[in-house]
């Protein structure tokens, strides 16, 4: 499986993670606890399989800007808290950031 393939999974994860975090209500419902702990994991695992032919800065920065998108579009459309426009803002340049970033990018190495 293609390293982006995993990057992109783990970040799916991270999203899942932190929204059955806020389902969890600080750990007091288990269920949604549960979820999250599992996703969290899964989440870590995938990361860990990217940073195998990406380098960890890369993949990282990715992970968590991927992260921060999803968790607010979840948060806009989902949980129904909407964005104001600088929101909107913050995220397109969360967007270019990333779309710089990953043209920045040389090809991928492989460690040994």
């Amino acid at each position: 499986m293609s390293s982006y393939i995993y990057l992109f999974l783990a970040s799916l994860f991270e999203v899942l993670w932190v929204f059955f975090l806020g389902k969890s209500d600080g750990f007091a419902r288990i269920s949604p606890a549960l979820v999250a702990l599992f996703c969290m994991a899964l989440s870590l695992l995938l990361l860990a399989q990217a940073t195998k032919t990406l380098s960890m800065a890369f993949a990282y920065a990715m992970w968590v800007g991927l992260g921060i998108l999803g968790t607010a579009l979840v948060q806009h459309f989902i949980q129904d808290q909407q964005l104001k426009p600088l929101g909107w803002v913050c995220l397109l340049v969360i967007t270019i950031g990333l779309i710089g970033l990953q043209m920045s990018q040389s090809t991928p190495t492989t460690l040994d």
